[in-house]
């Protein structure tokens, strides 16, 4: 069973570090595809002017200090040709499952290995399920997994032949979303107890989430006045409710958590311990 963690990234140097370190110790391989420009599909005037940031420096590190790390730079027009060139890299170094991780999410490690247990045991699966606490401006203020209902379809077997009538036919597998992939079988979802990860999009400067809401998938969904209503006044109206910046119910309220739980790796991280990022 070889598992290879498979991160589609562009100007993530604020966690990139701390998720591939998180996740190295579970898998048999990383796949590192650094975008050098942001994608187009989603925001045409993305790249005008588009500056890259520290992540690539970064990555170059990660890779010359352990060779379980592979690194892929190149320029992808929309998240699913960049998860598609993970695959093809997975496809070429006969990986199983494909965990596709974000370059800010982090893994603890007795839920990464939740995961792979849970992998082991369900070898009919084809997509597994691993929800996720959302951080809002803060390490102390997130929406919990408990609270939303997004399902991230995370980790996916590969599967390379199928059989039809007893015949043994090739199979391709590919994405055919930003996060789902063709794989057959059955969906499995991990219970949060057992594991999430801790998703940091809504955690970053000032100027990174400028960056994001102007490159990222949903640039072309998010309207002004919700960065001006809902984005720049939450720090001084924490209790706002029904605040995603496309699908307002999906996050229902960021609520004030310790961050006690959060793996060990970000208690390192600058972040760490800040009432709001700024």
């Amino acid at each position: 069973m070889k598992i290879a963690a498979v991160f589609c990234v562009y100007n993530e140097e604020e966690y990139i570090e701390y998720s591939v370190r998180s996740i190295l110790p579970a898998v048999d391989r990383i796949f590192i595809c650094l975008g050098r420009v942001p994608y187009n599909a989603y925001n045409p005037t993305a790249r005008d002017g588009s500056h890259p940031d520290r992540t690539e420096a970064l990555v170059d590190q990660l890779q010359k200090a352990d060779p379980k790390i592979r690194l892929l730079k190149g320029t992808w027009d929309s998240e699913v040709d960049h998860r598609n060139a993970g695959l093809q890299l997975c496809l070429e170094d006969d990986i199983d499952y494909y965990w596709l991780v974000d370059g800010d999410e982090v893994y603890r490690r007795d839920h990464m290995e939740n995961i792979r247990k849970g992998i082991a045991s369900h070898p009919k699966v084809g997509t597994f399920i691993v929800k996720c606490h959302i951080f809002w401006r803060s390490f102390s203020y997130r929406i919990p997994a408990q609270e939303m209902s997004w399902r991230p379809r995370r980790i996916f077997k590969i599967t390379r032949f199928r059989n039809l009538l007893g015949i043994r036919f090739p199979y391709r597998c590919s994405f055919v979303g930003q996060n789902e992939m063709n794989s057959l079988g059955p969906v499995y979802e991990f219970p949060p107890g057992e594991a999430v990860f801790y998703h940091f999009s809504y955690a970053r400067s000032a100027r990174a989430m400028e960056d994001k809401f102007r490159t990222f998938s949903h640039a072309h969904e998010i309207r002004q006045e919700w960065i001006d209503q809902v984005w720049k006044r939450w720090p001084s109206q924490r209790e706002m409710t029904n605040i995603h910046p496309v699908d307002p119910p999906k996050f229902p309220q960021a609520l004030r958590v310790s961050p006690d739980d959060l793996p060990e790796i970000l208690k390192r991280h600058p972040y760490y311990g800040r009432d709001i990022i700024s």
